[in-house]
C-alpha cells in the first residue's frame, strides 16, 4: 500500500495480524521441536556484531544477550527432502530440507529466524504467503497489484493463534446452614 497510516497499522504486532510464511529450513526436525514452536520459547537474542560471547574476570565464557520470549506458533511440515549425498546412497551425517508453513501473529524483528536457530534449524528461504487476509500467493511474481483497504476490525485472520484451554476444575458448592437436614418422622 501507499497508505502510510494503515501499513503502519498492520505492522504493529499489537493488531495481532496472522503472518503466515513457507520456510525451507536445513537440519534434523524432530517432534520435540514442533511441539517446543507451538509452545512458544524463550531464545537469547544477541544483536552484539563483534561475537556472542564474553569472558568473565574468572576466564569462563559467558553467553551475552538479551532473552526474548517468543508466544507459540502453527507450523505444519509441507514437504521434507533428503539432502543429496543421502538419496545417492552415500552413508553421511547427511542433512534434511524441510519446507514448514508456519502462522504467527506477533510479528517481531526475525522471529521466525531467531526460532529456528536457537532449534539448531538454519532457515535457508523465508517466504511470506499470506498477511492478515490479504493473499500474497494471488499476486504474480514482479507485479503489483491493487488490493482494496480492509478496517482491520473486519480482518478474519487475526488474534489468539490456539484456544486457550478450558479446563476448570469443578467446584463443589456448599450452602451454609443447608449441608444436613433433619427429617422427623414421629
Amino acid at each position: 500500500t501507499n497508505d502510510g497510516k494503515y501499513s503502519r497499522q498492520l505492522e504493529l504486532p499489537t493488531n495481532k495480524l496472522w503472518r503466515t510464511y513457507r520456510v525451507r529450513v536445513h537440519g534434523r526436525l524432530s517432534m520435540g521441536k514442533l511441539r517446543a514452536m507451538r509452545k512458544g520459547l524463550t531464545v537469547r537474542v544477541n544483536d552484539n556484531q563483534m561475537g556472542s560471547d564474553e569472558k568473565n574476570p574468572s576466564g569462563e565464557v559467558v553467553q551475552m544477550g538479551k532473552m526474548m520470549k517468543y508466544k507459540g506458533i502453527k507450523v505444519s511440515i509441507e514437504r521434507k527432502n533428503l539432502s543429496q549425498s543421502r538419496q545417492r546412497g552415500r552413508h553421511g551425517k547427511g542433512g534434511t530440507n524441510t519446507w514448514l508453513q508456519i502462522t504467527c501473529a506477533e510479528g517481531k524483528n526475525r522471529q521466525l529466524r531467531r526460532i529456528l536457530d536457537a532449534l539448531g534449524l538454519d532457515v535457508t528461504r523465508l517466504i511470506r504467503i499470506s498477511y492478515g487476509d490479504y493473499d500474497l500467493n494471488t499476486i504474480p511474481a514482479g507485479m503489483a497489484v491493487e488490493v482494496p483497504c480492509k478496517g482491520l476490525e473486519d480482518m478474519r485472520k487475526k488474534g489468539q493463534m490456539f484456544e486457550r484451554s478450558k479446563k476448570k476444575k469443578e467446584e463443589v458448592k456448599v450452602e451454609k446452614g443447608s449441608a444436613i437436614q433433619w427429617v422427623n418422622h414421629s
